[in-house]
């Protein structure tokens, strides 16, 4: 085999590989309505990037397709385009609750539940935070329940990161709560 064969067999491998790619990422966000999101309705959703890079699809349920605060179930389902270890993840959340108000101290056991709770994401991964009331929440990944969360301040902290007036975030919570595109 000459060598502008061997190249050009290696290009069309590393295209046959991106179509993959894209088509498992296409896959995975039309999955994003899942078993645990399908009795109910989307509200929005959104992409969350840094300086040009996509880093997730987040897309926020609700019972009536209407997000109210205290109005459940409630599920924020978040489709990762990237690979984010887990210490990166535990580490993104606490610089978020920190920039809401909280104190160190208060978030201190959230992290530590959540380190017990969380895997490292891959490209594609979903993990979704279902809400069933104010004071429990269960983590899914990938559509399979991974721990379950029974602290109200934790639940309404943790979804406060992209819900709450202070969030880091504020054009995505608009696309969350259906007010923009």
């Amino acid at each position: 085999m000459t060598q502008n064969k061997k190249v050009w067999n290696a290009n069309k491998l590393k295209i046959w590989q991106s179509m993959i790619a894209l088509i498992m990422l296409f896959l995975a966000s039309v999955s994003a309505k899942s078993a645990v999101t399908d009795k109910l309705n989307k509200v929005g959703e959104g992409t969350m990037s840094w300086m040009f890079i996509n880093i997730y699809k987040a897309s926020l349920f609700t019972f009536d397709g209407a997000y109210q605060v205290n109005d459940f179930p409630q599920a924020l389902s978040i489709t990762y385009l990237k690979n984010i270890s887990k210490k990166r993840l535990i580490e993104a959340t606490k610089d978020q609750w920190l920039l809401q108000g909280y104190e160190l101290a208060q978030v201190k056991p959230w992290l530590n539940l959540l380190s017990k709770i969380w895997p490292d994401i891959k490209s594609g991964d979903n993990l979704t935070f279902y809400l069933e009331t104010s004071s429990k929440a269960i983590f899914y990944y990938n559509q399979k329940p991974i721990g379950e969360v029974s602290d109200a301040d934790l639940v309404s902290a943790f979804i406060a990161i992209w819900l709450s007036d202070k969030t880091s975030q504020p054009a995505l919570r608009q696309q969350l709560l259906g007010e923009s595109k």
